[in-house]
């Protein structure tokens, strides 16, 4: 578990990121990982904002397999991903949250919430367009 961790926060992005892309593909075929979303929660935290937003797409990834309330206990710990200071880990988020509302309709009202509160204001004007078709997009599949 500490080789994922820290395969997961190498210094390496782009190998960082190939392993937590294949993580990913392992979990729309398994539940291997499942057991690991309190240890993806805790790289919400992570003072990089590459691992931030892995750690949020790897939890998203498990939501097809989750039970019981695995997805809503950490939650509350991924939502201030969506007021994250940049404007691409929002971004990243809302588009992983996409598997969350297909796979666990029953997060969709707590989800609307959050998405409901980004405050679109804080990020430069060139990004805020795209921030909002993000929301549209995922509003749109939650129906």
């Amino acid at each position: 578990m500490q080789d994922i961790i820290a395969r997961l926060t190498a210094k390496d992005d782009k190998a960082a990121y190939e392993y937590a892309k294949q993580i990913g593909a392992e979990s729309a075929e398994s539940d291997k990982y499942l057991s690991m979303i309190s240890i993806f929660a805790d790289l919400l935290v992570h003072k990089s904002s590459f691992v931030r937003t892995r750690g949020f797409v790897l939890i998203c990834n498990q939501s097809r397999w989750a039970v019981d309330s695995q997805l809503e206990e950490v939650f509350p710990q991924m939502m201030p991903l969506l007021n994250d200071p940049k404007p691409t880990v929002v971004r990243q988020c809302l588009a992983a949250l996409h598997e969350v509302v297909l796979f666990r309709p029953e997060m969709v009202r707590k989800i609307e919430n959050a998405v409901d509160e980004i405050d679109l204001a804080k990020y430069k004007d060139s990004m805020t367009p795209l921030i909002q078709k993000d929301i549209d997009a995922l509003k749109k599949i939650m129906g």
